[in-house]
């Protein structure tokens, strides 16, 4: 017969049955392990799916936050600066037409391409010409609007970012 089955008949039967028996722990053991293991591993993955859509609706909150810092700032900046630009043309219409002299093809940009300089004018006493002024004027500003709105949204984001 098989080799196998005559050292079997040699053993004694109590060996056999420890044997097996030990076969038999190892393999539900073994599975018992996995089945411990699978259910950790799944646990894990449900808490990291759910700390990621926290973290995904803390994004989402956080963005719809500053969106509307953002438009509050650009609406007061287009409020001060249609209000400064109201006052700057009733100041305007009250001046008599021959004080304001500014040239009719004034555009208020530079050229692309600067000439070439044929020397150094004297400079007086105040070199922005009286037209000038007004337009520096302005631009100040607005350019000032724009600070205090940049500075006012700074505090806010990080008043945002540090009381979450």
């Amino acid at each position: 017969m098989f080799p196998i089955l005559n050292i079997l008949a040699a053993l004694p039967c109590r060996l056999i049955a420890a044997g097996v028996l030990a076969a038999v722990l190892f393999a539900g053991g073994r599975q018992f392990g996995a089945n411990r293991v699978a259910a950790k591993w799944d646990a894990e993955k449900v808490a990291t799916a759910q700390a990621v859509a926290k973290q995904v609706e803390h994004v989402a909150a956080v963005t719809v936050q500053q969106s509307t810092i953002n438009q509050e700032i650009t609406n007061e900046f287009q409020k001060a600066k249609a209000a400064i630009s109201a006052d700057r043309q009733h100041l305007l219409a009250r001046v008599p037409q021959r004080v304001r002299i500014e040239p009719a093809d004034y555009s208020g940009a530079m050229s692309a391409v600067a000439g070439v300089a044929a020397g150094v004018d004297a400079a007086a006493a105040d070199p922005v010409p009286a037209a000038g002024r007004e337009k520096v004027a302005e631009d100040t500003a607005q350019t000032t609007l724009m600070v205090v709105a940049f500075q006012r949204w700074y505090r806010e984001q990080r008043y945002a970012n540090a009381n979450p």
